[in-house]
């Protein structure tokens, strides 16, 4: 049992993405963006100036979830 669940805990880290692009502007203020689902979904953002910004290659999962 305990290997069972070593082996689901290795593979589902082991499926996580690491996104590395530029990031890039998110949405139009950071008030509008439901930060709580990228969060969720693991897409690292970050907030400047009242934007949310996420990296570049995040894009495509950002839309599937969040928007």
């Amino acid at each position: 049992m305990f290997f069972l669940c070593l082996a689901v805990v290795l593979t589902t880290s082991a499926c996580q993405k690491k996104y590395t692009g530029e990031y890039k502007q998110w949405g139009m203020t950071a008030k509008l963006v439901d930060t709580d689902k990228l969060e969720k979904h693991n897409i690292p953002y970050k907030i400047e100036d009242g934007q949310v910004y996420i990296p570049e290659d995040a894009y495509e999962d950002a839309l599937f979830c969040c928007s």
